[in-house]
Protein backbone atom coordinates (compact mmCIF):
# COMPACT_ATOMS: atom_id res chain seq x y z
CA UNK A 1 0.00 0.00 0.00
CA UNK A 2 1.23 3.50 -1.05
CA UNK A 3 2.24 5.58 1.59
CA UNK A 4 2.91 9.50 1.98
CA UNK A 5 4.39 10.41 -0.92
CA UNK A 6 7.99 12.00 -0.36
CA UNK A 7 9.01 15.33 -1.79
CA UNK A 8 10.99 13.37 -4.66
CA UNK A 9 8.44 10.87 -5.54
CA UNK A 10 6.17 10.91 -9.01
CA UNK A 11 3.25 12.91 -9.47
CA UNK A 12 1.56 9.78 -9.67
CA UNK A 13 2.07 8.33 -6.36
CA UNK A 14 -0.97 7.86 -3.88
CA UNK A 15 0.48 10.43 -1.10
CA UNK A 16 -3.12 10.28 0.96
CA UNK A 17 -2.84 6.44 2.23
CA UNK A 18 -5.83 4.65 3.43
CA UNK A 19 -6.57 4.50 7.24
CA UNK A 20 -4.89 1.17 8.26
CA UNK A 21 -8.45 -0.65 9.52
CA UNK A 22 -9.16 -0.37 5.46
CA UNK A 23 -5.20 -1.52 4.37
CA UNK A 24 -5.59 -4.77 6.62
CA UNK A 25 -9.23 -5.14 5.61
CA UNK A 26 -8.13 -5.24 1.97
CA UNK A 27 -4.99 -7.56 2.51
CA UNK A 28 -6.39 -9.84 5.00
CA UNK A 29 -10.41 -10.04 4.25
CA UNK A 30 -12.88 -10.10 6.90
CA UNK A 31 -12.73 -12.86 9.29
CA UNK A 32 -14.15 -16.21 8.80
CA UNK A 33 -17.61 -15.62 10.32
CA UNK A 34 -18.57 -12.77 8.33
CA UNK A 35 -16.47 -13.60 4.84
CA UNK A 36 -19.71 -15.99 3.64
CA UNK A 37 -21.98 -12.86 3.92
CA UNK A 38 -21.72 -11.04 0.58
CA UNK A 39 -23.41 -8.18 1.73
CA UNK A 40 -20.81 -8.04 4.06
CA UNK A 41 -18.05 -7.90 1.97
CA UNK A 42 -19.60 -5.90 -0.52
CA UNK A 43 -20.22 -3.04 2.95
CA UNK A 44 -16.13 -2.98 3.25
CA UNK A 45 -15.83 -2.81 -0.07
CA UNK A 46 -17.96 0.68 -0.28
CA UNK A 47 -16.22 1.66 2.42
CA UNK A 48 -12.68 1.53 1.33
CA UNK A 49 -14.35 2.96 -2.05
CA UNK A 50 -15.57 5.72 -0.46
CA UNK A 51 -12.39 6.32 1.87
CA UNK A 52 -10.31 6.70 -1.25
CA UNK A 53 -12.69 8.89 -3.17
CA UNK A 54 -12.25 10.87 -0.70
CA UNK A 55 -8.75 10.92 -0.70
CA UNK A 56 -8.80 12.15 -4.34
CA UNK A 57 -7.95 8.94 -5.44
CA UNK A 58 -8.63 7.86 -9.28
CA UNK A 59 -10.87 4.94 -10.03
CA UNK A 60 -7.87 3.76 -11.61
CA UNK A 61 -6.01 3.52 -8.66
CA UNK A 62 -8.66 2.19 -6.56
CA UNK A 63 -9.11 -1.18 -8.57
CA UNK A 64 -5.71 -2.09 -9.33
CA UNK A 65 -4.99 -1.50 -5.42
CA UNK A 66 -7.93 -3.74 -4.62
CA UNK A 67 -6.80 -6.33 -7.29
CA UNK A 68 -3.08 -6.06 -6.68
CA UNK A 69 -1.09 -9.34 -6.21
CA UNK A 70 1.86 -9.39 -3.60
CA UNK A 71 5.05 -9.88 -4.77
CA UNK A 72 6.28 -12.14 -2.71
CA UNK A 73 7.70 -15.89 -3.08
CA UNK A 74 4.64 -16.55 -4.35
CA UNK A 75 1.84 -14.15 -6.18
CA UNK A 76 -0.77 -13.83 -3.52
CA UNK A 77 -3.69 -11.39 -4.24
CA UNK A 78 -5.77 -9.14 -1.51
CA UNK A 79 -8.12 -11.85 0.23
CA UNK A 80 -10.90 -9.10 0.37
CA UNK A 81 -10.47 -9.41 -3.66
CA UNK A 82 -10.73 -12.89 -3.12
CA UNK A 83 -13.84 -12.76 -0.86
CA UNK A 84 -15.47 -10.48 -3.23
CA UNK A 85 -14.65 -12.70 -6.49
CA UNK A 86 -16.22 -15.97 -4.05
CA UNK A 87 -19.35 -17.69 -5.95
CA UNK A 88 -19.21 -14.90 -9.03
CA UNK A 89 -16.66 -14.37 -12.03
CA UNK A 90 -13.95 -12.15 -11.98
CA UNK A 91 -15.48 -10.25 -14.56
CA UNK A 92 -18.64 -9.64 -12.36
CA UNK A 93 -16.64 -9.08 -9.29
CA UNK A 94 -14.78 -6.03 -11.02
CA UNK A 95 -18.06 -4.65 -12.24
CA UNK A 96 -19.03 -5.06 -8.63
CA UNK A 97 -15.97 -2.98 -8.03
CA UNK A 98 -16.89 -0.26 -11.09
CA UNK A 99 -19.97 0.09 -8.97
CA UNK A 100 -18.74 1.20 -5.41
CA UNK A 101 -16.49 3.47 -6.76
CA UNK A 102 -19.71 4.91 -8.83
CA UNK A 103 -21.48 4.61 -5.31
CA UNK A 104 -18.81 6.49 -3.66
CA UNK A 105 -18.68 9.51 -6.09
CA UNK A 106 -22.48 9.98 -6.10
CA UNK A 107 -22.60 9.85 -2.35
CA UNK A 108 -19.39 11.75 -1.92
CA UNK A 109 -20.67 14.72 -4.75
CA UNK A 110 -24.26 14.30 -3.44
CA UNK A 111 -23.55 15.13 0.45
CA UNK A 112 -20.24 17.27 0.21
CA UNK A 113 -16.68 16.15 0.81
CA UNK A 114 -17.00 14.96 4.31
CA UNK A 115 -15.41 12.11 5.95
CA UNK A 116 -17.02 8.69 5.77
CA UNK A 117 -17.93 8.78 9.53
CA UNK A 118 -19.96 11.88 9.19
CA UNK A 119 -21.93 10.64 6.38
CA UNK A 120 -22.65 7.49 8.53
CA UNK A 121 -23.41 9.68 11.29
CA UNK A 122 -26.09 11.83 9.10
CA UNK A 123 -27.79 8.45 7.77
CA UNK A 124 -28.07 6.96 11.40
CA UNK A 125 -29.45 10.57 12.56
CA UNK A 126 -31.75 10.71 9.78
CA UNK A 127 -33.07 7.07 10.91
CA UNK A 128 -33.63 8.39 14.44
CA UNK A 129 -35.47 11.55 13.08
CA UNK A 130 -38.12 9.19 10.63
CA UNK A 131 -38.07 6.82 13.62
CA UNK A 132 -39.57 9.62 16.17
CA UNK A 133 -41.61 10.93 13.47
CA UNK A 134 -42.99 7.59 12.43
CA UNK A 135 -43.83 7.39 16.32
CA UNK A 136 -45.81 10.79 16.36
CA UNK A 137 -48.01 9.50 13.70
CA UNK A 138 -48.20 12.88 11.96
CA UNK A 139 -48.38 11.45 8.70
CA UNK A 140 -50.94 9.98 9.24
CA UNK A 141 -50.04 6.76 7.21
CA UNK A 142 -51.36 3.08 6.91
CA UNK A 143 -50.41 -0.01 8.80
CA UNK A 144 -48.74 -1.05 6.14
CA UNK A 145 -47.12 2.23 5.02
CA UNK A 146 -46.04 2.63 8.55
CA UNK A 147 -44.33 -1.01 8.59
CA UNK A 148 -42.50 -0.63 5.03
CA UNK A 149 -41.07 3.03 6.40
CA UNK A 150 -40.15 1.14 9.63
CA UNK A 151 -37.61 -1.51 7.40
CA UNK A 152 -36.12 1.49 5.42
CA UNK A 153 -35.56 3.16 8.64
CA UNK A 154 -34.52 0.36 10.37
CA UNK A 155 -31.72 -0.86 7.60
CA UNK A 156 -31.09 2.72 7.23
CA UNK A 157 -29.68 2.69 11.10
CA UNK A 158 -28.16 -0.73 10.62
CA UNK A 159 -26.29 0.34 7.12
CA UNK A 160 -25.45 3.57 8.50
CA UNK A 161 -26.12 4.43 4.72
CA UNK A 162 -28.22 7.05 3.46
CA UNK A 163 -29.15 5.02 0.27
CA UNK A 164 -30.03 1.34 1.08
CA UNK A 165 -31.50 -1.85 -1.07
CA UNK A 166 -34.76 -3.17 -0.56
CA UNK A 167 -35.95 -6.21 -1.86
CA UNK A 168 -39.57 -7.04 -1.65
CA UNK A 169 -39.27 -10.30 -0.42
CA UNK A 170 -37.46 -8.97 2.85
CA UNK A 171 -39.49 -5.73 2.90
CA UNK A 172 -42.56 -8.03 3.40
CA UNK A 173 -41.14 -10.21 5.54
CA UNK A 174 -40.30 -7.29 7.85
CA UNK A 175 -43.84 -5.50 7.37
CA UNK A 176 -46.03 -8.99 7.34
CA UNK A 177 -47.39 -8.28 4.33
CA UNK A 178 -47.72 -10.26 0.99
CA UNK A 179 -44.95 -9.51 -1.33
CA UNK A 180 -46.89 -7.16 -4.02
CA UNK A 181 -48.31 -4.97 -1.19
CA UNK A 182 -44.63 -4.27 0.02
CA UNK A 183 -43.88 -3.42 -3.83
CA UNK A 184 -47.09 -1.15 -4.06
CA UNK A 185 -46.17 0.42 -0.63
CA UNK A 186 -42.79 1.02 -1.64
CA UNK A 187 -44.06 3.06 -4.59
CA UNK A 188 -46.84 4.51 -2.37
CA UNK A 189 -44.26 6.37 0.07
CA UNK A 190 -42.05 7.56 -2.91
CA UNK A 191 -45.20 9.40 -4.58
CA UNK A 192 -46.25 10.81 -1.09
CA UNK A 193 -42.20 12.08 -1.21
CA UNK A 194 -41.38 10.22 2.06
CA UNK A 195 -38.78 8.07 0.44
CA UNK A 196 -36.70 8.25 -2.49
CA UNK A 197 -36.13 5.57 -5.77
CA UNK A 198 -32.28 5.84 -5.89
CA UNK A 199 -32.55 2.70 -8.42
CA UNK A 200 -35.69 1.03 -9.72
CA UNK A 201 -33.89 -2.35 -10.04
CA UNK A 202 -33.68 -5.05 -12.44
CA UNK A 203 -36.25 -8.06 -12.50
CA UNK A 204 -34.83 -11.69 -13.13
CA UNK A 205 -33.72 -15.08 -12.10
CA UNK A 206 -32.27 -15.98 -9.07
CA UNK A 207 -28.52 -14.38 -8.74
CA UNK A 208 -29.60 -12.06 -11.68
CA UNK A 209 -31.88 -9.70 -10.08
CA UNK A 210 -31.20 -6.58 -8.18
CA UNK A 211 -33.42 -5.10 -5.81
CA UNK A 212 -34.48 -1.64 -5.82
CA UNK A 213 -32.25 1.01 -3.75
CA UNK A 214 -34.80 3.79 -1.52
CA UNK A 215 -33.25 6.61 0.65
CA UNK A 216 -35.19 8.37 3.45
CA UNK A 217 -36.27 12.00 2.08
CA UNK A 218 -35.18 14.86 4.40
CA UNK A 219 -37.67 15.10 6.68
CA UNK A 220 -37.87 18.55 7.07
CA UNK A 221 -38.48 18.81 3.68
CA UNK A 222 -41.59 16.52 3.41
CA UNK A 223 -43.77 18.18 6.64
CA UNK A 224 -46.51 19.01 4.16
CA UNK A 225 -46.50 16.63 1.18
CA UNK A 226 -48.45 14.12 3.35
CA UNK A 227 -51.64 15.89 5.25
CA UNK A 228 -53.79 13.96 7.75
CA UNK A 229 -57.23 13.38 7.13
CA UNK A 230 -59.75 16.10 6.77
CA UNK A 231 -61.04 17.93 10.00
CA UNK A 232 -64.64 18.52 10.61
CA UNK A 233 -66.48 20.85 8.67
CA UNK A 234 -67.00 24.24 10.12
CA UNK A 235 -70.55 24.91 10.72
CA UNK A 236 -70.29 28.20 8.45
CA UNK A 237 -69.34 26.12 5.74
CA UNK A 238 -72.10 23.36 5.77
CA UNK A 239 -75.14 23.56 3.77
CA UNK A 240 -78.38 24.14 5.22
Amino acid sequence: MAGEAGPSAPARTLDRALPQIYVDAMKNGLPQKDASDQRKVWTMVMRIAMSAYLRGWTEMQFLAEMTKCEKHKTRQEHLLWLQLRRGSSERAACKALHKAWDIAAINANSVGLRSLEEIRNDAVERAFLWADRLTDGVDWLTDAEAAVMGYVISETERRAMMRVTCPARCVAEFAKLPVMTAYRTLDMLTTKGLLVQESRGRPGKRGNRRAAIYSLADPHEVALFCPGPPGPVPLSDRGT
